[in-house]
């Protein structure tokens, strides 16, 4: 057996070895003489001007100041397929070096558990941490002839809704095929403001699902005894809706509240940051102490309180870990979900 390489091969291996020494060094290199004089892009999965896109430019703006080397960070919209386009740039094209955030809608999951053909993997990306939660809950009219989930099993309510594949449409047929709730649900309204048009006018009873940004625009309703909320789509109760019951407390436990949990995951994930797969685990742990700290800031609370932007924040290892946990669900569960969130 030959103990030593041929000079032939040795000249070919040294500059392969080379190179992987000189990729460990880059990866081991400090995070803040990386980081210094570097351009981050964020990546915002939505349009411009609605609540992810305000996060995001919120946290664009403090978040350098506690990354070693204080690096700028540049926003960049990229909207289109609830997400799903800016996710599957950021895990396929972006450069793999910390230096590529992405805020995302996190319905992106759930597309990914509905459509695994999706360019993407929701758990390989190194999660950052998240701003804020994104809840969304049921509202009902005062008009309407179920005001409570109770009645619903009783007698039929419209609901407004926008697409067929959002919680607005998807948690009414759910409940409807779980609990025998008869919730009529008509599509086709574009945002959160028409389908609020469409209780005040008497067009709908209820929505099967609205976020807590839009009703806090809308305190009115519930001030005058206008509106209820019957049900919040959270893992866990809403700080601000104690006594309200989440979607999962209205189902026996078992596989029909595991497969809600896949959507209501999707509100404690909220507004999460997240970098690309692979990226230097020295330079996603700098993100992390960096966004953990910034979330803490006085300065950065009192500036989200004054652009009206909640803060409720989650670090990236536990943002990592509901994921994981999320994406590893049961072939039955996936199932179940896909069963019940059909269209009637």
């Amino acid at each position: 057996m030959r103990s030593v390489l041929s000079a032939t091969r040795l000249a070919v291996a040294l500059p392969v070895l080379a190179g992987i020494c000189a990729g460990a060094g880059a990866r081991a290199q400090p995070a803040a003489d990386f980081y210094r004089g570097k351009t981050i892009q964020l990546i915002i999965g939505t349009g411009e001007g609605g609540g992810y896109d305000l996060s995001a430019r919120l946290v664009a703006q403090f978040l350098p100041e506690f990354i070693p080397g204080r690096p700028v960070i540049v926003p960049r919209n990229m909207p289109g397929a609830g997400s799903i386009a800016a996710a599957e740039y950021v895990y396929n094209i972006a450069p793999r070096d910390g230096l590529t955030l992405l805020i995302a809608q996190p319905t992106f999951l759930l597309e990914k558990i509905n459509d695994r053909a999706r360019k993407y993997e929701p758990e390989k990306f190194s999660w950052v941490g998240r701003a804020d939660q994104s809840v969304v809950m049921g509202v009902t009219w005062h008009t309407s002839p179920a005001r409570t989930v109770a009645e619903a099993k009783l007698k039929e309510a419209v609901i407004a809704a926008n697409a067929a594949a959002g919680t607005s449409a998807t948690i009414p047929w759910a409940l409807n095929r779980m609990i025998g709730t008869k919730y009529k649900v008509v599509l086709g309204y574009d945002s959160s403001a028409n389908m609020g048009f469409a209780l005040e006018k008497g067009e709908a009873d209820a929505l099967g699902s609205t976020s807590w940004d839009y009703l806090e625009t809308k305190r009115d309703w519930f001030e005058t005894g206008k509106a209820t909320i019957p049900y919040v789509i959270t893992l866990e109760r809403f700080a601000k809706l104690p006594d309200t019951p989440t979607v999962l407390e209205l189902v026996e436990p078992g596989r029909d509240r595991n497969a809600l949990k896949l959507i209501a995951s999707t509100s404690t994930i909220g507004r999460a940051f997240m970098s690309t797969p692979d990226a230097p685990v020295e330079r996603i742990a700098a993100l992390r102490r960096a966004f953990d700290a910034m979330v803490k800031d006085p300065r950065f609370l009192a500036e989200a309180e004054k652009r009206r932007l909640g803060v409720d924040a989650l670090r990236g290892e536990e943002l990592a870990a509901l994921v994981a946990d999320v994406m590893g669900q049961p072939p039955d569960v996936v199932e179940r979900m896909k069963q019940v969130t059909r269209p009637q």
